[in-house]
């Protein structure tokens, strides 16, 4: 008898496994457009650690970012929402190796604004966000051109969040 309750508690393990997983799912395939590539770069054990202002490394890809009090902050282009009190802010640049549509993803709920030229934003092309997908809360769609970007990240509720900056696929 020992045999089958064993098999009996594999069985179980297993079918709670595959609960837990499908129930991830819904949330996280309902973005307009997948967030696979950012959900694995978010889980990675290696993804970088940056201070606002950091360049990302190697231009493109994810990283933890560390946001300072939004009161504390100077984002170097003014936002296109104003600073919201208890909240959190912080930027990055990179250069951005093509022009084409890229996507800024982020792990937790906070405002995205972009800037190629140091005194404004970009008005995003698309975007994404849903409640309830675990690694991936938001993803925008910017048409970008070949050069440096200014990544700007406010109202934000932590103090950490992770950013993925991809080519739209």
């Amino acid at each position: 008898m020992a045999i089958p309750r064993a098999l009996l508690a594999v069985g179980l393990v297993a079918l709670s496994v595959n609960t837990a997983t499908a129930e991830d799912v819904p949330a996280c395939a309902s973005f307009a457009w997948s967030v696979a590539r950012e959900r694995a770069a978010f889980g990675a054990p290696d993804l970088p650690a940056l201070a606002s202002g950091s360049a990302l490394p190697a231009g493109l890809g994810a990283a933890q970012l560390t946001l300072g009090p939004a009161a504390a902050i100077a984002l170097p282009v003014p936002s296109e929402k104003g600073a919201k009190p208890d909240t959190f802010a912080g930027f990055v640049t990179t250069t951005v190796p093509a022009a084409g549509t890229y996507q800024v993803t982020l792990s937790n709920e906070a405002w995205i604004d972009v800037s190629q030229d140091g005194r404004s934003t970009l008005k995003p092309a698309a975007h994404s966000g849903k409640i309830g997908c675990p690694e991936v809360r938001k993803s925008v769609r910017f048409a970008l051109d070949a050069g440096t970007v200014t990544i700007e990240i406010s109202r934000a509720s932590s103090p950490q969040i992770k950013l993925d900056l991809l080519p739209a696929d």
